[in-house]
This record gives C-alpha cells, sequence and structure tokens, in this order.
C-alpha cells in the first residue's frame, strides 16, 4: 500500500467515528446513563438561561444600530430553551480526568427589527431566524463542566 492510500483509510475511520451518533456508553446502567443526561441537559438549560440574561445581544441589551438611511435596526440573540438536546459518549482516554463528553445542541434565534426610530425599533416587531449549535462539555469529577 501507498501512503497516500494510506491516508486516506486512516481519514475515512477517523471521520466514520466521528460521525458516530452520541450516545450514552453501553458499559453503564440505563438508569445512570438516564441520570447523567438528565443532568447535562440541566447543564444546558442552566447554561443557556445564563447567556440569555447576561451576553451583549440579549433581549435585555439590544443592539442598535442607525442604518445609512437614517432607519434604525435593533438585534438581538436568545437560545431557545425547548430546543436543548443532550447525549454524551465515553472519553477516549478512559485514565484522563474527562470521563465523559458532552454534546449540547440547541437554537440560538436572532430577532432582527428595523424602524424609523431607535424607541420604534427597539420595541419591535421582531422577525426571527434560526440557526443550529453545537457544544462539547466535559465531565469531571462527578459534574459537567463548561
Amino acid at each position: 500500500m501507498n501512503a497516500s492510500f494510506c491516508r486516506h483509510i486512516i481519514i475515512a475511520v477517523f471521520c466514520l467515528v466521528m460521525a458516530a451518533p452520541a450516545t450514552a456508553a453501553s458499559s453503564t446502567p440505563a438508569s445512570y446513563n438516564e441520570e447523567l443526561t438528565g443532568k447535562l441537559h440541566a447543564f444546558g438549560v442552566q447554561l443557556a438561561e445564563s447567556y440569555n440574561r447576561t451576553v451583549n445581544g440579549s433581549k435585555a441589551r439590544k443592539t442598535i444600530q442607525k442604518n445609512t438611511d437614517g432607519t434604525y435596526t435593533a438585534i438581538y440573540h436568545e437560545i431557545d430553551l425547548d430546543s436543548i438536546t443532550a447525549s454524551f459518549k465515553e472519553s477516549s482516554d478512559p485514565k484522563g480526568p474527562v470521563k465523559y463528553i458532552g454534546i449540547l445542541t440547541y437554537a440560538e434565534v436572532k430577532h432582527v427589527s428595523t424602524a424609523p426610530t431607535r424607541a420604534e425599533a427597539e420595541k419591535g416587531p421582531f422577525t426571527a431566524s434560526r440557526s443550529t449549535t453545537t457544544e462539547l462539555v466535559k465531565y469531571i469529577r462527578g459534574r459537567w463542566t463548561y
């Protein structure tokens, strides 16, 4: 086999491993997997709530800009709490400090309003567009961390 062919095989195997569904490890009891998934979901909701409250560009801290035509555009982002899904896999290094890798997927919603005045733009109505985001978190010393 030539080196190029071996490289392609290695890349293909890596892609297959990374594309495998994110499910809990089968070597642990189902109730433990459900408990960890529940804690991961709760951790994801906690992160999203914090983001929605505190980030610049949130609903409470809208970004407002004046456009070249004299109108104003107000923009804010928020994470849809109902869209959060959670799953996990065992870490590839069983002797390392990270026992599991958590996968949090959620929809981030961008709200935009354009109006003749700053106050009207800030008031709305807003049009929404959604994008999906995936975050990886780790399970260390009995808890999920970002």
